[in-house]
């Protein structure tokens, strides 16, 4: 069983590891500053990898339940959550 990722923002959206039309998932590197968010400094990474890049302080981008909006967010508000 793969684990699941959320946040809870502030105003108590949901938000959930966001796949892209490839079937694959983004993270920035948070050494690359204010360039992280540009496309072309993302990662493309399976679902497998992901645990892997959080734990090396990488951001995930995750889309929002009710507003599906895609933000990038950062390892330390992200839960991994084990299905056993």
């Amino acid at each position: 069983m793969f684990p699941r990722f959320e946040r809870i923002g502030q105003d108590g959206e949901r938000y959930v590891a966001h796949r892209f039309n490839d079937g694959r998932y983004r993270m920035a590197n948070p050494a690359l500053g204010r360039r992280k968010h540009h496309s072309a400094n993302q990662l493309s990474v399976e679902l497998t990898e992901i645990v892997g890049y959080l734990e090396l302080g990488y951001l995930l981008r995750m889309r929002g339940e009710t507003t599906k909006q895609v933000n990038l967010i950062a390892a330390s508000e992200i839960r991994i959550i084990r299905d056993e």
